[in-house]
């Protein structure tokens, strides 16, 4: 019998880095009109003070932005918003979750890559997994006539969207429109996807080849990426006819699922743990660790999407490669084709390779 946990409803307000704040309200800032193209910024210094942090940390927040074509600074007079082109046009606009978060960078970096070689500038917005921000600005790319295309990833996209009236109206629009990591099942007609399903299926399937028994599963229950890598570990746990139980969360509960989850494994002694992402897997690994348990010796824990967390300490994560760059790139090139008529749709799912290391039984 699987018994899920689901708790939490309310819209996601996962704890940024200082720098990451100041990025966001920047980009914020060019996005609404509030810092005009060509127009100076506020200073380091007001900026430092506004946010409460040292110059440096806005220092690395503006050399972001200045890396990723949104600012200019300049010596003795300040930093700049970037002029666009001279084409403006020529623009497509990106709407994630996230901006300066996790996988998010690469895969913005991927976008930016391919549209710059043609010309096209690149319009960020981030909705904080919230559908408040996601409808400000689902808006403000509807009654803009300048944007070419939109590459979108939905908020919360497991559940019925509260802005399909939105999404409607974007996609009648004579502009491709192309989700990213996910869908919005009513809704997507164009998309670039990972094979969630597959991959989590494989994964399992290894640590059961490998001697674990009894599995824990750990997954986001408000987006469908979560729900396709249950679906994965819970096809591979019934066809071996393993044990296994499962917790789904929200996105609330990302600084806090770990500890739930470790509580569980201590008291009914799972020997696997299969984390919807590396997020998930390091802090567990790290609680388990501190409770006393041997990994992978006692436990065997794995994430997904190979991110820099995954080789941050001495546990190495065993974890499923999210083509994050490539993903990028991928919608980009499909948005390009299709401004340029050359392709009428796009409906695309990429392959992922499993990453095994030392936390997990045989991980090297």
């Amino acid at each position: 019998m699987i018994k899920i946990n689901l708790y939490g409803q309310d819209d996601d307000k996962m704890s940024k880095t200082k720098y990451e704040i100041i990025k966001d309200f920047i980009i914020e800032g060019i996005n609404s009109g509030k810092f005009k193209e060509g127009e100076k910024i506020y200073s380091e210094n007001m900026l430092a003070r506004k946010f409460k942090v040292s110059r440096h940390t806005v220092r690395r927040a503006i050399m972001e932005l200045e890396f990723e074509g949104l600012l200019v600074s300049q010596k003795g007079r300040g930093t700049f918003v970037a002029k666009k082109s001279a084409d403006s046009s020529k623009c497509i606009a990106v709407l994630t979750t996230f901006i300066s978060d996790y996988i998010f960078p690469l895969i913005i970096r991927g976008i930016e890559k391919v549209i710059a070689h043609e010309g096209y500038g690149l319009l960020l917005f981030s909705t904080d997994n919230s559908y408040e921000f996601e409808r400000y600005h689902l808006e403000s790319i509807i009654n803009n006539p300048n944007i070419d295309a939109v590459i979108i990833e939905p908020t919360k996209s497991a559940l019925p969207s509260k802005n399909q009236d939105l999404y409607r109206k974007l996609i009648q629009k004579e502009i491709p429109v192309i989700f990213i990591n996910t869908i919005l099942q009513d809704i997507a007609q164009n998309y670039i996807i990972t094979k969630d399903q597959s991959a989590v299926y494989k994964l399992t399937q290894s640590l059961i080849k490998s001697g674990c028994k009894k599995l824990l599963g750990i997954f986001k229950g408000d987006d469908l990426q979560g729900i396709k890598r249950y679906s994965g570990f819970e096809k591979a746990c019934k066809e071996a006819q393993a044990e296994f139980d499962a917790i789904f969360f929200t996105s609330e509960e990302y600084n806090f699922v770990h500890n739930r989850a470790a509580e569980i494994i201590s008291r009914e002694r799972f020997d696997a743990a299969v984390c919807y992402n590396d997020k998930i897997a390091l802090p567990l690994c790290v609680k388990l660790k501190e409770m006393g348990f041997r990994i992978p010796q006692d436990i065997s824990v794995t994430g997904y999407d190979n991110s820099l967390l995954s080789t941050l300490t001495e546990i190495k994560l065993t974890t499923v490669e999210h083509p994050k760059e490539k993903l990028g790139e991928m919608a980009a090139k499909a948005a390009l084709s299709m401004i340029k008529k050359s392709r009428t749709g796009v409906k695309e799912e990429v392959e992922c390779e499993i990453i095994f290391r030392n936390s997990t039984k045989g991980g090297f």
